[in-house]
């Protein structure tokens, strides 16, 4: 498809873009030490932290990837919202109070609670910065894919855009102005997500019951992307992507366990000043992201129902279906607000990939620390860098569904960072080189895995499944505990656990 300059988007899209570096500028003021830069000082107010919880989730995958995923394969697609709200099941039982107790600024900052260990800090922020790229190529692929109905201009051009401002937002004033950015970006999302729905129930004549069935019971429903139709009720059972079952509990399993696994979801519960807080937070950003996901099942059926895509593009599903139901400013309104999204999300992922270097490697690994100052300068020149890297692997990445490249981040993190954290937080008899050996085998095989899967290889992978989650999280913890039992000179200095709320 072709697009074209829009005056009136690229107006909303300068408003909303300079707004949210105004802010960030305003913010900078308060940041003067390594703590405002990477968790605001352990001052956010619960209920803020929830909300900017929600804007930080929900990310370019959330927004376009689902609505387009779902647009595209149905059910399966709507599968990615289930196991992207089943995941803070997880964070709000297990991690959510254990994990403020004992962090301070970063992931590699709670285990080290336990292990007075280099090795395990080193290898933490090593798995951080890892799953942090990772999750940035889908976030820089949604800005590129959004940038070219948007304003007019080229996919690398938005991939570029976005890396610049979040690089401005970041290197400025850290998690102080990340905070507000996702906090209003949450609010907007919702409200977005709302209107669409809305609309798209009032040009289909139906309620939302009424709507999902006459699409079930519809006999020829098309498939995008192709001359392929089927029956209603084949597009909304599973089967129309995951022909194999084991793929879709790869997924299902990676996107579960992975939410509490992200490092710039983990940073946020630092943020809060008590344990409690962190809970409650937690239990807001439940409501807010079960809500939008609901809404994201109206956003993908409406996008298919009224063939508002790009065959070439699912990511587009849902700014191309706002431009369907009301006009140029209703598609400028929800490119802008999914601009800013992925702002939000960014700038989270960076703050994270910094403090993975900055923190963990520079100050505690190598012990250069000492000097406040000179930390927090380290900890710009890093966030300068990773955006720079994320731009180009965003370049390079153009033309893959952003829900998609997310699972594979998710399965990754719940791979490399699951095992080691409930092994730290809970088992007494984890050891140092068990901790080490679960973080090393869940990253190299989680990426082993996608690399000669069909994702990179096609029809010719050795490994069948998309998804590496199903092999690599088992053996994540599997390495763990063997290497911890045959350990008996482990490293455990601390020998305690942390009891469960």
């Amino acid at each position: 498809m072709e697009y074209s300059f829009k005056p009136l988007a690229f107006a909303i899209f300068l408003v909303i873009t300079l707004s949210t570096l105004a802010l960030s500028f305003y913010a900078a003021r308060r940041v003067r030490t390594a703590s405002h830069f990477y968790t605001a000082g352990g001052g956010v107010k619960w209920f803020v932290n929830g909300v900017a919880f929600a804007g930080d989730y929900l990310s370019a995958a959330s927004f376009l990837g689902i609505a387009g995923m779902i647009a595209f394969s149905g059910f399966d697609g709507f599968m990615y919202s289930i196991g992207f709200l089943a995941g803070w099941i997880v964070a709000l039982l297990i991690i959510a109070e254990p994990l403020r107790k004992i962090g301070k600024y970063t992931f590699g900052d709670a285990l080290a609670w336990r292990f007075a260990s280099r090795k395990i800090r080193m290898f933490a922020a090593l798995s951080a910065l890892i799953v942090s790229i990772f999750y940035l190529i889908p976030q820089m692929v949604g800005a590129g894919s959004i940038i070219q109905p948007l304003i007019g201009l080229p996919y690398e051009a938005g991939v570029i855009i976005v890396g610049a401002v979040v690089i401005l937002i970041v290197s400025t004033a850290g998690m102080v102005s990340t905070t507000y950015v996702q906090f209003i970006k949450g609010f907007l999302l919702l409200i977005a997500a709302g209107a669409l729905t809305a609309g798209v129930l009032v040009v289909a004549g139906m309620g939302p019951v009424e709507f999902i069935g006459t699409i079930l019971n519809n006999p020829t429903v098309a498939v995008p992307g192709g001359d392929m139709t089927v029956p209603g009720e084949t597009f909304l059972t599973p089967g129309m992507k995951f022909k194999n079952p084991l793929d879709f509990a790869s997924l299902a399993l990676g996107l579960i366990l992975g939410t509490a696994a992200l490092p710039h979801i983990l940073i946020r519960y630092f943020t809060v000043p008590t344990p409690a807080d962190a809970r409650r937070s937690t239990v807001v950003a439940i409501i807010a992201i079960g809500a939008f996901y609901v809404l994201t099942l109206f956003l993908g059926l409406g996008a298919n129902y009224f063939m508002t895509v790009d065959p070439t593009n699912s990511n587009l599903s849902a700014p191309l279906l706002a431009e369907f139901i009301g006009g140029e400013w209703f598609f400028a309104v929800i490119a802008s607000i999914a601009f800013a999204t992925i702002l939000g999300t960014v700038s989270g992922l960076i703050i994270a990939a910094a403090g993975a270097i900055a923190h963990d490697i520079y100050t505690e690994v190598l012990g250069r620390g000492t000097d406040e100052a000179k930390a927090l300068r380290i900890s710009k020149i890093t966030a300068i860098t990773v955006g720079v890297i994320a731009i180009v692997l965003g370049i390079v990445s153009k033309g893959q569904n952003v829900a998609f490249l997310v699972g594979l981040a998710f399965a990754i993190a719940a791979s490399a960072n699951i095992p080691a954290l409930i092994c730290t937080l809970f088992w007494k008899k984890s050891t140092e080189n068990g901790i080490v050996a679960g973080i090393v085998t869940g990253l190299c095989v989680s990426i082993g895995l996608i690399l000669i899967s069909p994702t990179v290889m096609g029809t010719g992978a050795i490994f069948p499944l998309e998804n590496p989650g199903i092999v690599s999280i088992p053996l994540g913890f599997l390495v763990t505990i063997l290497v911890s039992l045959a350990d008996r000179d482990g490293k455990n200095k601390a020998g305690e656990t942390i009891s469960l709320p």
